[in-house]
C-alpha cells in the first residue's frame, strides 16, 4: 500500500452531493512501474516528481485518488478546496452559498479566469461541467457526454439486469434494469434538466437539489477529484483523455499521454500570484514518472534524480529512511492522520453474505500488528471503521484481534453452511501490496480461514469489480477529515457503498432497512449533520458490514534543494493545505 490512491475507469460521475472521494490500497490499485530509474534532473525549473501509479486519462473518475491528484492537479482545479485547518474555502469559487435547508446552492465563480485554450470559466461553463459530472448529459440525451469509454467499460462485467451501471447514475437503483435512468430516478439526488443547474448571471450558477446536502460545498472539492474542464475537453468522447484543458499552473505538454510518464509545461496565463505578487507558477516543467517500487523511489531522491516522491504508510521502511540515513538529503513531509483504511466486505458474494465469515475476519485481523509490520511507526491501528477524533468515532460495536473467537467463528460458518471459510484477497502488482496481502492473509490462515491472492491486476479493474461487487472484500481508503466524504456512505443516493447493504434485495443486496431508516432520519436533520450518523456507524460496526485496518496520512519524499513544497497561499489569505489525500500543489515550487 505505497500510495492513498487509485486509478479507475469509474463513469464520470458526480453523484450531486456525494462527492466520489475515495481510494483503494495499494492491495488493490495497480502501479505498474517504469523499468528504469528516473534519469538526472535538469534543472532547478524542471521539477520531478516519483508516483506509484500510471495515469489513466484526464477525466475527474479516471483518476479518483491518490498520488496522480497531484499530477492532473496541476492541470485541472476545483471550486472549493481545503485549507490548512481542514476548512473549505473557495478556490475558483468567489462564493459558495447555501439555502433552502442546503437543497439550493449558489455557485459564483472568480472573474477573469480562462482555460489554457482562452475559453473564459463562466456559468455557461460551468453547467457543462455539472452536467458532465453528474452524468445528467447522458441521462436526458443531450448535452456534454460523460467519459463515453467508461460505458464499455462497465458493460464488460457481468451485471444482473444492468443493476450496476443504474445505480453509478442514480446512486440506488429503484427502476429496475434500465441503461438510461429515468429523470424520477436521477431526481434522488436532482430535480430535473433544466431545473438543477440554473443560471443567474454570467459568474453565477445556482444547484437545486432533491434532497438536503449539507456538505456540498466539500464535495465541490472531492478532495481534488471535483475538477473543471474546458467545454472543448467536455464534449471530447474521450473526455479529455489526451488533451485536458484545465485553469491549473501547468498544461499537458502534448496529445499523448504515456502512462508511464506525464509532462506538464507552465501556464504563462495562470490566475494566481504569490505573496509578493509575483505570477506563479515558478517551474518551467513538471514531470511526474511512474516508479512502482518504494525503494527506487528513495534511491533516486538520494542520488539527486528526482525531486519530490510520495509514499503511503505502509511503504513504512522506506519512510524510516528518508527519516535517518537520508535525512542530510531530504525533508519526508507529513499529512494528517486523518484517513482510515477500512475493509469491505461484499454481502453480495459467499461467504462475505454470512455475518459469520465477516465476524472471523475482522477477529482474526490483527491490527496492531499490521501497523507495526508494515507501517513501521508511520500508522496507527484502527479502531473503528471511522479515526479517533472524528464526529461519528465510536468502537461500540466494532470488532477487535481475538483469536480465539476467530476460529470459533470460522467453526461455526462451516457449521452452518457446510463450507470451509475461505477468499482470495485482490491485489495490484506492487511490492508494497503483495506483501500486505500476504501479512493479512497469514493473520487470516492462524485462525483457520482460507486465503490466497487474486492475480495482480490493473487499478481500473480493481475498482471495477469492486463497484459492481465483483470481489469479495475491497480495501478502502476513506477520509474521514472535518468535512470528509465519509458522511457519503451513509446517504441512500452514494455509490461508495461497497458492500450491499443499501442495495435491494432484488439485485441481490441486503437492504439493511435499519440501516436505510438511520441514514434518512440522519439527512433529514441536516443542520445537525455533523453529528447524527454516529448511530449509524455503530450500526455498520455491529453487522460488521466494514471493519477498520490503520490510520494514516499521505507522505512525500522532498530533497533538500526544493523550496516551495507544502502550503501556498490561496485567494483571500487563506493557505493551502500540503499532502491531503494525494493533492499537493506545486505551483511555488522550484529547486536550486
Amino acid at each position: 500500500m505505497n500510495q492513498t490512491s487509485t486509478k479507475s475507469g469509474l463513469f464520470r460521475k458526480f453523484s450531486i452531493g456525494m462527492g466520489i472521494a475515495l481510494a483503494v490500497s495499494t492491495i488493490g490499485v495497480s502501479a505498474s512501474s517504469a523499468k528504469s530509474a528516473p534519469q538526472a534532473k535538469r534543472s532547478g525549473k524542471d521539477i520531478i516528481v516519483l508516483i506509484a501509479e500510471k495515469d489513466a486519462g484526464w477525466c475527474t473518475q479516471d483518476s479518483p485518488g491518490g498520488a496522480q491528484i497531484g499530477a492532473s492537479g496541476s492541470v485541472l482545479e476545483s471550486l472549493t478546496i481545503m485549507n490548512n485547518k481542514g476548512d473549505i474555502v473557495p478556490y475558483l469559487a468567489e462564493s459558495v452559498k447555501a439555502s433552502n435547508g442546503y437543497k439550493t446552492w449558489t455557485i459564483k465563480v472568480r472573474a477573469g479566469i480562462k482555460y489554457t485554450d482562452g475559453e473564459a470559466l463562466n456559468a455557461d461553463n460551468l453547467i457543462a461541467n455539472f452536467r458532465s459530472l453528474s452524468g445528467i448529459g447522458l441521462l436526458y440525451k443531450s448535452g456534454p457526454k460523460p467519459n463515453l469509454p467508461a460505458i464499455a467499460w462497465q458493460q464488460t462485467f457481468d451485471i444482473p439486469g444492468m443493476a450496476g451501471l443504474t445505480r453509478m447514475l442514480t446512486g440506488y437503483a429503484t427502476k429496475g434494469p434500465s441503461f438510461l435512468a429515468t429523470s424520477a430516478d436521477y431526481g434522488k439526488m436532482l430535480v430535473g434538466e433544466k431545473k438543477a443547474f440554473v443560471k443567474i448571471d454570467d459568474l453565477t450558477v445556482q444547484l437545486n437539489l432533491a434532497v438536503a446536502r449539507p456538505n456540498l460545498n466539500y464535495n465541490l472539492w472531492g478532495e481534488g477529484r471535483t475538477r473543471l474542464m474546458s467545454t472543448k475537453s467536455l464534449a471530447s468522447s474521450t473526455c479529455g483523455s489526451t488533451t485536458a484543458v484545465g485553469t491549473g499552473p501547468f498544461m499537458v505538454k502534448s496529445k499523448g499521454i504515456d502512462p508511464f510518464v506525464t509532462e506538464l509545461v507552465k501556464n504563462p496565463n495562470y490566475w494566481r500570484k504569490d505573496k509578493a505578487g509575483k505570477k506563479l507558477p515558478y517551474a518551467n516543467s513538471v514531470t511526474f514518472k511512474v516508479v512502482q517500487d518504494g525503494g527506487q523511489r528513495v534511491n533516486a531522491i538520494a542520488r539527486g534524480q528526482a525531486d519530490i516522491a510520495t509514499f503511503g504508510a505502509t511503504s513504512g521502511q522506506q519512510l524510516n529512511r528518508v527519516k535517518t540515513s537520508l535525512k542530510s538529503k531530504a525533508t519526508l513531509y507529513t499529512g494528517p492522520r486523518q484517513t482510515n483504511w477500512t475493509l469491505h466486505f461484499n454481502t453480495m458474494k459467499a461467504p462475505f453474505n454470512n455475518i459469520l465469515a465477516r465476524e472471523a475476519f475482522a477477529y482474526a485481523l490483527d491490527r496492531v500488528s499490521f501497523a507495526k509490520v508494515a507501517c513501521k511507526g508511520n500508522c496507527e491501528a484502527a479502531i473503528a471503521i471511522a479515526p479517533k477524533g472524528h464526529p461519528y468515532f465510536s468502537n461500540k460495536g466494532a470488532i477487535t484481534f481475538d483469536l480465539a473467537k476467530a476460529k470459533a467463528k470460522a467453526v461455526a460458518y462451516t457449521k452452518e453452511t457446510g463450507k470451509a471459510l475461505e477468499f482470495q484477497m485482490p491485489i495490484s502488482d506492487t511490492v508494497e501490496s503483495t506483501n500486505d496481502a500476504n501479512l493479512i492473509c497469514g493473520m487470516m490462515k492462524k485462525a483457520g480461514i482460507g486465503c490466497s491472492l487474486m492475480a495482480p491486476t490493473t487499478s481500473a479493474a480493481y475498482i471495477g469489480r469492486a463497484f459492481v461487487f465483483g470481489q469479495q472484500v475491497t480495501f478502502f481508503n476513506v477520509l474521514a477529515g472535518k468535512y470528509a466524504e465519509f458522511t457519503n456512505l451513509f446517504s441512500t443516493t452514494s455509490d461508495l457503498e461497497l458492500s450491499g447493504y443499501r442495495l435491494p434485495a432484488a439485485y441481490g443486496g441486503v437492504g439493511d432497512g435499519q440501516l436505510a431508516k438511520c441514514f434518512d432520519k440522519a439527512w433529514e436533520t441536516s443542520s445537525k449533520f455533523k453529528n447524527t450518523l454516529k448511530p449509524c456507524a455503530e450500526e455498520l460496526q455491529s453487522k460488521t458490514y466494514w471493519t477498520g485496518v490503520f490510520t494514516e496520512g499521505l507522505f512525500a519524499a522532498v530533497a533538500k534543494n526544493v523550496k516551495g513544497f507544502g502550503e501556498t497561499l490561496l485567494p483571500n489569505g487563506n493557505r493551502r493545505a500540503g499532502l491531503i489525500a494525494g493533492n499537493f500543489d506545486l505551483a511555488s515550487v522550484i529547486g536550486s
